[in-house]
């Protein structure tokens, strides 16, 4: 069995075409999930009117973010597997099937990327996997709208996968300690995917389960200055979080001033662009982790207490090491359009 959850939010239309191409993958036994954050464009009401018990639905009483909402629908999972997508996605009719022939070919994998297209550009790549940086900041494998000429269709390891099309076996999910719900979006993939290689799992790209991923429909549903304020406010917050959490103390002592020194210097970089918001959005992040740091510190001791394996045999596969002009690129063509989330996701 596969539980394929999907998390919606005013996105009936997009969800509708998520649901659709789902029910029709050629796979023996799946259910679907979608987990309604407290949608108030009827959203539950329609899919439910349309699709019957085609699907099983979990509706929540507010927008709690997507890192609650996915647990919810874990939470109503009954599949060995569970697949998680967002709602602006379609899938290929052998995305589950392809996503199952790699967890069984190894119990080792944890966690597979699936090979993430732009849904308006489906020869273009979207997301492909990400590695870490060594200041503590992401590193794609490849840039969004690369040309796909099949130079990435090959297995291999990643940091984490992204839940606009991921799976992740249901045993690995419940040792890294699900999605963490301090987390209301952005980068919580990326720290569930770190915690389950320290729970002695891996994480892996897979080629041949394809999603296509619609961009942008995040500005669309909730408008430029909420998607603004969610990236440079919960993206500081949760890349800080995350490296607190995650990271072997040696490591942690080395790399978090130096990220956050960055995170300062992005902030002043605003000021000076004249985005005061963002200045202030992103201390608000960097801060609310110092008033949070002792319930963090309890997280960081649980993970810390149970990992195995350490920073060093773990970085050799996935730390990788960039200049800093390509941060500085990313994040000033960010602020050429308004947009921190590529800086984000980097």
């Amino acid at each position: 069995m596969v539980s394929i959850i999907i998390v919606n939010f005013n996105g009936f239309s997009y969800a509708d075409r998520c649901v659709d191409s789902v029910l029709r993958c050629a796979f023996d036994s799946f259910q679907v999930i979608v987990v309604d954050n407290g949608s108030t464009d009827g959203s539950a009401e329609k899919l439910q009117k349309k699709y019957g018990n085609g699907l099983r639905l979990v509706c929540l009483d507010k927008n709690y973010g997507p890192s609650r909402a996915r647990n919810e629908g874990v939470r109503a999972a009954q599949g060995e597997y569970l697949g998680f997508l967002d709602n602006d996605t379609t899938v290929a009719p052998d995305y589950i099937s392809e996503a199952i022939k790699v967890f069984e070919s190894d119990p080792k994998i944890g966690a597979v990327q699936c090979k993430l297209l732009l849904m308006d550009h489906p020869d273009q790549i979207d997301y492909v996997g990400e590695y870490l940086g060594t200041n503590g900041f992401l590193v794609q494998v490849a840039p969004a709208k690369t040309l796909d000429k099949g130079q990435f269709d090959i297995q291999y390891p990643i940091l984490a996968a992204k839940s606009a099309g991921m799976f992740i076996r249901k045993d690995a999910f419940n040792a890294a300690g699900g999605f963490d719900e301090d987390y209301f979006i952005y980068v919580e993939e990326t720290d569930l995917g770190w915690r389950t290689w320290l729970a002695g799992y891996e994480v892996v790209f897979a080629p041949k389960s394809v999603v296509l991923h619609k961009f942008g429909t995040s500005t669309v549903i909730l408008g430029k200055a909420k998607n603004d304020y969610n990236a440079k406010y919960h993206g500081s917050k949760n890349y800080i979080l995350t490296l607190i959490k995650n990271f072997g103390f040696p490591d942690l002592i080395k790399i978090l001033p130096i990220h956050i020194f960055l995170w300062f210097g992005l902030a002043w970089f605003s000021l000076i662009k004249g985005k005061w918001k963002s200045f202030y959005w992103i201390h608000k992040g960097i801060f609310w982790n110092f008033f949070h740091l002792p319930k963090t510190w309890i997280k960081r001791k649980k993970i810390q207490h149970s990992r195995v394996i350490d920073d060093k045999s773990l970085f050799k596969i996935l730390m990788k090491s960039k200049k800093f002009s390509y941060y500085f690129n990313k994040a000033l063509s960010r602020h050429k359009i308004g947009n921190a989330e590529g800086f984000v996701n980097s």
